[in-house]
């Protein structure tokens, strides 16, 4: 029996995605809802938190794939609490108290892992994990053109514009989905807003240069992770900088985008040794990513900030 499938026995589920859902946790909760209502489960999204969605490519990712997500400030009746790309307790969450709580979820874990928990961070999306879950079950989500368009964007904002896309999961998702779609080229055309282009020209701005090792390391926190990738692209262009590192907060720590112009240090060996005990990291050879995990830095680097984490490993990266 599959995760989902154990599911079954509650009759009234409700989807809650993160405060302020981008496409991944909004994809990602349809592809559960797509099998529980076929399954006659009486099934709802919701999310919660200071605001409701505001981003344009959200909100037309939203109404093309016919996404019924609803912001709430009170949980509805319910039988089970099903968090999707998020964990029950996390400060992204909103906590709402429920005798019955599981999650699917790719950030590094903050609890122990139980039955009614599907964490897994060797996936760059919740919506790859999401489909695997339904190919376990048996369900085709090539054959559903707007959950196509939904995992598909979902992950291609998960991982700097696909140009981060390194984990086989997921790229052999994007394999089998992929298609012609106009409504997926319009959400692409859309994912950067007015504030992302000046979080990213503030960033730029303000981005550090080690003279002697020839890296460039940018900050650009609260920036989307979909335009990570591009500061990146627009950093490594830089005549002087061999490698770049581009930077974010995510819940679970920092996603990092790395770009190489130098053999002598290629992207993905960077990320792997940058990322080393700390998180995650791979990729190509000139372009790769990675996630630094807060929990993991909290106990190795207490009291450090994350720009002279960084810092010191490429010390030792680039010799």
């Amino acid at each position: 029996m599959g995760f989902l499938n154990q599911l079954l026995k509650y009759k009234n589920i409700c989807i809650q995605c993160h405060n302020s859902p981008d496409a991944d946790a909004l994809a990602a909760a349809y592809g559960v809802y797509t099998y529980l209502k076929l399954q006659d489960i009486n099934v709802s999204i919701i999310y919660s938190g200071d605001y409701e969605i505001q981003k344009k490519d959200l909100l037309y990712m939203i109404d093309i794939c016919e996404i019924p997500v609803e912001y709430v400030k009170e949980l509805p009746k319910t039988d089970l609490l099903l968090l999707v790309d998020g964990q029950y307790g996390r400060g992204n969450v909103y906590r709402f108290e429920a005798d019955n709580i599981a999650m699917i979820d790719h950030h590094m874990p903050s609890m122990k892992k139980t039955e009614n928990a599907f964490i897994d961070y060797s996936y760059q999306s919740c919506s790859t994990i999401v489909w695997e879950l339904l190919k376990e079950e048996g369900y085709d989500a090539k054959a559903n053109e707007k959950l196509s368009i939904a995992f598909l964007y979902g992950l291609y904002t998960d991982t700097s514009s696909y140009v981060d896309l390194y984990k086989k999961h997921d790229i052999a998702m994007r394999d089998e989905l992929s298609k012609d779609y106009p409504e997926l080229e319009r959400l692409k055309k859309s994912s950067m807003s007015l504030e992302d282009l000046m979080i990213a020209g503030e960033a730029l701005y303000h981005a550090y240069f080690d003279k002697e090792k020839q890296y460039l390391l940018i900050s650009a926190m609260h920036c989307e992770q979909s335009v990570l990738g591009i500061i990146g692209d627009m950093a490594i262009k830089v005549d002087v900088a061999k490698v770049s590192i581009a930077y974010t907060d995510i819940d679970s720590g920092y996603q990092v985008s790395i770009r190489s112009a130098d053999r002598e240090y290629l992207a993905n060996e960077v990320a792997e040794k940058l990322c080393d005990g700390i998180g995650s990291g791979g990729g190509h050879i000139d372009k790769a990513g990675g996630v630094i995990s807060r929990d993991c830095i909290c106990e190795s680097y207490a009291g450090w900030e994350i720009a002279d984490i960084i810092k010191e490993r490429m010390e030792k990266i680039m010799k």
